[in-house]
């Protein structure tokens, strides 16, 4: 009997212990309604992952990384230069027979792309050792317009990688002195001359080039250039073999020259906005 009423008081308290387990549980509902709006997500940080100074509150689905701007980022007038090219005046020291100096000037478009115009003189006092004439290029005057473009133009503007392109054009005379033709036939020396023999041409330029302020607007810039003669006039009697602008035999050739630059306005660029 004693044995019975510890079994009917041991199911009793498993019982009682049991209820009072599943009155404390809750039911937390699943929402499954498609049509909820989705809840607002806090941000802490930036796109670059750099703490902001206030939370931001948008929508986590929405892409947070802004399209990248390809644009120009400095006015369009950005700066005017004038510069001189004295590339054949250290060639000459090196022995070369004809020169070519220059003055450009050039206007920078958004840092970007720059209209360039080149004036110079060109002239040649060649007497080949084992030829048989001295071919002598008198000054002519000869321009080139152009256009560079400028890979670093969301950049500092002091410092430049550029590609260019240039037209020129030449109208010049020339002597040809001293033509001696030997006879061994007759045994014979004849000497003669071509003088006042005129011509013109017309020719293009491919450069690649790098500028470098150094000092208060000054630069210096370096290009190399392939030239390539699109039409050249060949005079009565002979034909030119000094062209200014363009040079005489080989194709490639380069420039060096100091500029100063004037700027335009006085802003900087910062985190690709211009600012005052």
């Amino acid at each position: 009997m004693k044995l019975l009423m510890r079994l009917i008081m041991f199911v009793v308290v498993v019982c009682a212990l049991s209820l009072s387990v599943s009155a404390q549980k809750k039911i937390t509902p699943v929402d499954n309604d498609p049509t909820k709006p989705v809840q607002p997500t806090l941000h802490y940080y930036d796109k670059h992952g750099n703490p902001l100074k206030e939370p931001v509150m948008f929508l986590a689905e929405l892409d947070t990384v802004t399209k990248v701007n390809s644009g120009p980022v400095y006015p369009l007038l950005q700066s005017v230069s004038v510069g001189v090219n004295f590339f054949d005046a250290i060639m000459k020291l090196a022995g070369q027979t004809h020169q070519s100096y220059d003055v450009w000037a050039s206007l920078s478009l958004h840092n970007w792309f720059e209209p360039v115009v080149e004036l110079g003189i060109g002239f040649a006092d060649n007497h080949p050792e084992e030829g048989n004439f001295r071919y002598k290029g008198k000054p002519s005057f000869y321009g080139k317009i152009g256009l560079n473009y400028n890979f670093l133009y969301k950049s500092n503007p002091d410092y430049q990688l550029f590609l260019g392109l240039r037209g020129g054009f030449s109208s010049f005379s020339y002597d040809i002195t001293d033509i001696t033709i030997n006879s061994s036939y007759w045994d014979q020396t004849n000497t003669f001359s071509l003088l006042n023999q005129k011509a013109h041409a017309l020719y293009g330029e491919a450069l690649l080039g790098i500028k470098v302020m150094l000092w208060k607007g000054i630069s210096m810039g370096w290009s190399f250039r392939y030239r390539l003669k699109f039409s050249v006039s060949n005079a009565e009697n002979s034909t030119p073999w000094f062209i200014p602008g363009c040079g005489a035999g080989s194709a490639v050739t380069a420039s060096f020259s100091v500029s100063y630059t004037l700027p335009l306005h006085h802003k900087k660029i910062e985190e690709g906005k211009i600012k005052n």
